[in-house]
């Protein structure tokens, strides 16, 4: 993914341009430090390099990638025991499971990127049922997944979450 270059200035008159448009008159005053912050946030993210995760990068460099998602936040917080060591400082992900085979991808990719985590993804069986389904069917959904059968793993997935709920 490429970086761009994106113009502060105009982008905080864009913004304020919009808050006039939605509410007109509408008074900035003390506010205006939060346009200037969000759009310095805009500015900072479209103007670094893509991350991708790759193999073995570890979990630290893993977190700090364009590649998680909250699944797979979950999946490495339970893994890694969380609370600690490369999370501190950051917040508790929320339960969330892989609904989908993009999901399920950013799953595989920290499995990927921790190698270490692959003997353990037995542990995800404690976290709820989709989890449970998970960790059964980890190894086909992942030669699904690298066979590029999003549609195949998509209907395993939803029937095996299905199955784990009793449904």
């Amino acid at each position: 993914m490429k970086s761009y270059q994106i113009n502060q200035i105009n982008l905080i008159t864009a913004i304020t341009n919009e808050l006039s448009r939605q509410h007109p008159g509408i008074a900035v005053d003390h506010r205006f430090n939060k346009i200037i912050e969000a759009a310095n946030i805009i500015v900072a993210e479209f103007g670094r390099p893509y991350v991708p995760a790759s193999a073995k990068m570890g979990l630290e460099a893993w977190l700090n990638c364009d590649e998680t998602g909250s699944s797979s936040l979950y999946m490495a917080w339970i893994l890694s025991g969380g609370g600690f060591g490369h999370w501190w400082g950051r917040r508790q992900p929320e339960p969330n499971y892989p609904r989908d085979p993009d999901d399920f991808g950013r799953c595989l990719k920290m499995v990927e990127a921790v190698p270490e985590f692959k003997g353990i993804i037995y542990k995800m069986n404690d976290c709820g049922p989709e989890w449970m389904a998970v960790a059964r069917h980890w190894d086909n959904w992942e030669k699904l997944y690298q066979e590029n059968d999003g549609c195949d793993l998509y209907n395993l997935m939803q029937s095996a979450f299905k199955a784990a709920r009793g449904e």
